[in-house]
């Protein structure tokens, strides 16, 4: 299913690598933690502090469906604390022939100058501070681009320090509010799952042979619609548009390239095979090191896979844009999570006794495709 704005869906195994907008990619650790003993862990963390609250809208019509939803989101709500409630409307029903789920964000558009200011403002982690401070100071920034009427809808990159996508910056309506820039009150995003496949709605006990991971799945969208996407794939998928016309987005500021900061560049913001890596300090550390990069680079002209993802099959994490095949736990990786820290979420680490503390992420991959709450010319296609 494809929303008017832009959103994001997943394929059903990384052996179905879909070439369509949204899929997700295996993701590294498989530990699974008892659900009771995560309960537990969660609520000692909440119980001192504010905590995030996703809620949603109506009923799938599916009362295990509903459960699963609920299953992500409580893995999610401890994680941070910020004092935000995120709305999602849910469904599940009938997709296209290999889909398992899709996702539309609503976004909104703020300043350059806002954003960095929230930025600085909403610092408790070290990532948070490293990143504040990696950020170009003044009122624009500048990026490394391609593929726009001013350069003739070529690939070669060029740096474009002028116009209206040096001076703003667009975020989800739940990365916005992470950021206190936006009291915004409606559905933050809608999220559909396919009914034509077999699915394990209670991955806390590992997923059944044969079904899929609806808890990891949702995790995965539900992460979409709080920040983690790239206005690459807007980029990746318009002809012709004026390079005014596009917007980066919160996280495409840890997107950068050998090519981007040798050009002096602030961020890659190109559609191309280069590899692309997740920096916090403005593409001085690499994060992602390797050959390949750490982000995908796009379905038309890049890796064939979405901007919006992890680097597919180096498994950084839940945010790769393949899942894992059927009957396999997804797990959150602390990059996905130190991602979402970055651009505005406060991290709440839960202490991990022994060797199952990463498996506190019972998580499994996503479909997703975002949709924004201001349509502007990227906001209207689809992310996987």
């Amino acid at each position: 299913m494809r929303l008017p704005a832009a959103s994001t869906c997943i394929g059903q195994s990384p052996s179905l690598h879909e070439s369509g907008p949204r899929t997700r990619r295996p993701v590294a650790r498989r530990i699974v933690l008892a659900s009771a003993f995560v309960a537990v862990l969660s609520g000692l963390a909440a119980s001192s502090r504010a905590a995030l609250i996703i809620g949603f809208t109506g009923s799938t019509g599916d009362v295990n469906a509903d459960a699963g939803f609920q299953r992500a989101a409580n893995y999610l709500q401890p994680r941070f604390s910020d004092n935000v409630s995120v709305t999602i409307n849910r469904g599940f029903a009938a997709l296209s022939p290999g889909v398992l789920g899709s996702a539309g964000s609503f976004t909104q558009t703020f300043t350059y100058t806002e954003f960095r200011t929230a930025v600085a403002r909403d610092i408790t982690t070290a990532s948070d501070s490293v990143f504040s401070a990696g950020l170009p100071g003044g009122s624009s920034f500048s990026m490394y681009t391609n593929r726009t009427a001013e350069n003739g809808n070529t690939a070669t990159p060029y740096v474009d320090t002028t116009g209206e996508n040096t001076t703003n910056v667009r975020l989800t309506t739940a990365n916005a509010k992470a950021l206190s820039l936006s009291t915004y009150s409606g559905t933050d995003a809608n999220i559909t799952f396919s009914n034509l496949f077999t699915w394990d709605f209670d991955n806390s006990d590992g997923v059944t042979a044969g079904a899929q991971d609806f808890v990891g799945v949702a995790i995965h969208e539900l992460m979409h619609a709080l920040g983690f996407t790239s206005g690459v794939d807007a980029l990746d998928t318009t002809t012709g548009a004026t390079d005014d016309n596009l917007r980066a987005h919160s996280l495409d500021f840890t997107r950068h390239s050998t090519a981007s900061v040798g050009a002096g560049a602030d961020i890659d913001f190109t559609g191309d095979s280069r590899a692309k890596y997740f920096s916090l300090d403005g593409g001085t550390t690499n994060l992602t090191p390797g050959v390949n990069g750490g982000f995908s680079a796009g379905v038309n002209f890049g890796d064939g896979r979405q901007a919006s993802h992890w680097k597919d099959n180096l498994g950084l994490g839940i945010m790769d844009p393949t899942a894992l095949p059927a009957g396999q736990v997804n797990v959150v990786s602390d990059l996905d999570l130190q991602a979402l820290d970055a651009i505005g979420w406060d991290l709440v680490p839960i202490p991990e006794p022994g060797t199952a503390a990463v498996g506190l992420a019972l998580i499994g991959l996503g479909l997703i495709r975002r949709r924004r709450g201001v349509q502007d010319a990227d906001d209207s296609l689809p992310h996987c």
